[in-house]
């Protein structure tokens, strides 16, 4: 070897820290997507069960939850067109949404160096909060074009 290859100093691949910077960067672009599609379908579990409890007021309300969490639904033609096939089909699409807003949101958040959770929360909560505003206007236009309203 050369003088000028035992001279320079070899390149050191970082190492991860198992709960440090790069790991949670890590994680949240990893798994922003996918905890987005598991708050929806959480939140389209509180919908159904609201749905299953005796009562129309109760009844609306998990409707609504629903539509907020599956925000497809209203495009796919429910409750007009109640077959496997719209609901089956509303799920898919909304899921892909969430997934993709979440991933979305990941992205922008680890654009930061120092990143975790909380910062993905505040990258997703305008794009949440709009789908949601999304899905009850169209609720709402559809249920005036029924005659409904």
């Amino acid at each position: 070897m050369s003088d000028v290859e035992t001279s320079q100093p070899r390149a050191r691949s970082p190492r991860i820290v198992v709960d440090g910077i790069i790991a949670n960067r890590n994680l949240v672009r990893k798994r922003g997507g996918v905890v987005a599609v598991a708050m929806s379908a959480s939140l389209a579990l509180v919908g159904l069960i609201l749905l299953a409890l005796p009562g129309s007021l109760l009844g609306m309300l998990g409707y609504l939850i629903l539509v907020i969490a599956l925000p497809v639904l209203s495009i796919a033609g429910v409750p007009a067109v109640s077959t496997f096939a719209s609901y089956t089909l509303a799920t898919l699409a909304s899921a892909a949404i969430w997934f993709a807003l979440g991933h979305v949101s990941a992205i922008r958040a680890t654009r930061r160096a120092v990143v975790g959770w909380p910062e993905w929360a505040r990258e997703f909560r305008p794009l949440a909060i709009g789908v949601a505003i999304g899905a009850v206007l169209a609720l709402a236009l559809s249920a005036i074009v029924l005659g409904a309203l």
